[in-house]
């Protein structure tokens, strides 16, 4: 078992850094696993890095696993975000080289799911199958712009307000410190160009274009534009498309519930299935 802590610690390490630009070098990445024979990449979300993590790498003991910090995040921010798009070239250029065959599984939470599925349009021949966490395909409420856009101007770079998010997600100590270290050293500019991409939405022909394998898994709890809007077009419009509930879950669930979040993302990594824990909403 890895902490989020020792996670970050390592991705950081001097043996890790290289210049990480995503169209003249791979991204900054840690690898588990180097000996197994099938590929997996995990996608984290937005106000965190690859550390996010750490409760499911025990889980994929058996698959050869590549964890990045996305530019503008984690030991890659300094690095710009410059598109969802150029993103997920990086992250194809990261499985093209890294990953056994060149092709992975690619597992996203939010901002992850959002990248994973451009990835799987862009280049459907680098994906083996999706498992998208909390994906955020229709834009959000208008009372939820507003408020992320107000907090965007006065609090982001703002300890109390990393702390009491942290509070807010159940982190404590070390994993609490290193979240609120990771929010901080996110730019704004970062954080205002992927809150505007992703408040956009997922374009219908993007999705259309997939031909991997998806499972999408919202939590009940979570916003409605999440686990209703979006998995409702990802049922619809991708032709792969099988959707899920976590009841009782709300956004950041690999955290909240890890021992229902490891068995949902190996029964689909495994064998292609739906978790007996979760609600199969494919056909609703």
């Amino acid at each position: 078992h890895m902490s989020a802590t020792a996670l970050s610690a390592e991705i950081r390490s001097p043996h890790r850094q290289r210049s990480s630009h995503p169209r003249r070098h791979l991204v900054k990445h840690l690898e588990f696993g180097a000996d197994r024979r099938e590929s997996v990449v995990l996608l984290h979300g937005g106000n965190v890095a690859g550390w996010m993590w750490g409760e499911q790498l025990p889980a994929l003991s058996r698959f050869h696993v590549l964890v990045p910090d996305l530019p503008g995040f984690g030991a890659s921010n300094d690095e710009p975000w410059l598109s969802m798009a150029d993103t997920s070239n990086a992250v194809a250029d990261l499985i093209r080289t890294g990953a056994r065959g060149g092709r992975a599984h690619v597992v996203g939470l939010s901002l992850g799911s959002s990248v994973a599925l451009e990835l799987a349009a862009r280049h459907p021949d680098a994906v083996t199958s999706l498992f998208l966490a909390s994906a955020q395909v229709t834009p959000p409420s208008r009372r939820h712009l507003v408020s992320a856009r107000l907090l965007l101007r006065l609090f982001w770079q703002q300890p109390g307000f990393w702390q009491a998010t942290a509070r807010s997600y159940g982190l404590r100590g070390d994993d609490a410190a290193l979240f609120v270290e990771t929010g901080l050293g996110i730019d704004r500019s970062t954080a205002v160009a992927v809150y505007d991409e992703v408040a956009r939405g997922v374009p219908r022909e993007t999705l259309a274009r997939i031909t991997a394998p998806v499972l999408a898994v919202a939590g009940s709890r979570d916003s409605s534009a999440i686990t209703g809007a979006s998995l409702a077009r990802l049922r619809a419009e991708v032709p792969t498309g099988r959707t899920a509930i976590a009841e009782g879950m709300h956004h950041q669930w690999n955290i909240e519930n890890v021992a229902l979040f490891n068995s949902s993302l190996t029964a689909w990594l495994e064998g292609g299935e739906i978790d007996e824990g979760l609600r199969d909403t494919t056909r609703e």
